[in-house]
């Protein structure tokens, strides 16, 4: 049995990609026989400890937050605690103090770096964190990125490609896990009984969301775009879908319970994503679109995992980044030919099972586990 420590940004309830990442990586290694301790961040001013399903979670009160990034000593206390007789830490970036925290933990515990993602777009802040990234990279014993293309284009992780490990993210299967739930009367009233384009993310700029409401002209009468999701730029895409004369084809309908969201990956026709640049490294919500067998149209963007995991002619169709009658055409040709639809939510729930699911992530981080802990043993 090892001793495990996550160091990440936040964990179970809060909701997110890196989060349901973290959650199925610690209770796996639990269920594998290993004692597992996450150090996060609360989001209210009082720090926490409690265990969840196995895994002991410290929670730290954030002391300020800068650029999406929370800060607080008492985090970075219990990161160095939790690493104080760990066999293994595993550590969840990009997550500024996390990282510093790594460099003080000693020689004894092997470094795990998961990368979910470069640093993008963060100006001057993300060229002060390069000389931390490097250090981080050259202390860890171990890089696990999420897909190969990812790790490949990725100037930052390419001077360490011998220490990569490629660990595919791993869902449930969430076809059969939701409660039964109706949406509510205003949602299905702007629907209308049509084939429902959804698309699930926070609304920021890299999603692209406003390609998809300029592609909304371009759609199907028998279509609507449904995009659930909160975030900085509601206002601001509410706006568009009124400039662009669409609001009777696309419907923002902010945060959703999962029980409501269960019900609208249930009714709907396809998947879209439209993000636009490679911020959106992976694009976790595709492996929950696959799981419910929905056909994906999504971007290719260069140097993403996102066009691997949605395999084109497969599990879906990918398009250009950033063009909306591609965009539009895609969606139309899904929702145009039944046989198309059918074929592509086959392999669809056939790609999902065999690259994705939850237990051959688990089992693939451990065995990433195990190589790193048998190194130790050969030190010896």
């Amino acid at each position: 049995m090892a001793q495990i420590v996550h160091f990440g940004k936040y964990y179970l309830p809060d909701s997110g990609g890196i989060e349901s990442v973290t959650a199925c990586l610690a209770k796996g290694a639990v269920a594998a026989g290993h004692a597992v301790t996450v150090v996060c961040f609360e989001k209210t001013l009082a720090p926490q400890e409690e265990v969840l399903d196995g895994v002991s979670v410290v929670r730290a009160p954030i002391e300020k937050l800068v650029a999406s990034q929370p800060l607080g000593l008492k985090y970075f206390r219990a990161c160095l605690s939790g690493a104080w007789g760990a066999d293994i830490v595993h550590l969840h970036a990009p997550n500024m103090l996390g990282a510093f925290c790594a460099l003080f933990i000693g020689k004894k515990p092997r470094l795990l770096v998961h990368w979910h993602s470069d640093v993008i777009n963060k100006g001057f802040l993300g060229k002060i964190l390069r000389p931390l990234e490097s250090a981080l990279l050259r202390r860890a014993d171990c890089i696990v990125a999420t897909s190969q293309v990812y790790a490949d284009a990725s100037e930052t992780l390419r001077p360490y490609k011998d220490k990569i490990a490629v660990v595919p993210i791993g869902v449930p299967d969430a076809k059969h896990a939701g409660a039964d739930a109706e949406l509510s009367s205003s949602i299905e009233k702007q629907i209308r009984g049509r084939k429902i384009i959804l698309a699930v993310g926070r609304l920021v700029p890299y999603k692209g969301f406003n390609v998809l409401i300029d592609a909304a002209k371009h759609l199907s009468d028998d279509s609507v775009a449904v995009i659930v999701g909160g975030g900085p730029l509601q206002q601001q895409l509410q706006q568009a879908i009124e400039l662009a004369d669409v609001k009777d084809c696309v419907v923002l309908t902010g945060r959703l319970s999962d029980a409501a969201l269960h019900a609208l990956f249930e009714r709907a026709t396809l998947y879209c994503l439209p993000s636009t640049y490679r911020a959106e490294a992976f694009g976790v919500v595709l492996l929950e679109a696959m799981t419910y067998g929905l056909p994906i149209v999504a971007t290719d963007i260069p140097g993403s995992g996102v066009p691997w995991v949605n395999q084109h002619g497969i599990s879906g169709l990918n398009v250009p980044v950033g063009d909306p009658v591609a965009l539009a055409g895609a969606c139309n040709q899904i929702l145009s030919s039944a046989e198309l639809r059918g074929m592509l939510s086959e392999g669809a729930r056939k790609r999902f099972f065999a690259e994705f699911t939850e237990e051959v992530s688990v089992k693939r981080m451990m065995h990433a586990y195990d190589q790193m802990l048998t190194e130790v043993v050969l030190e010896f």
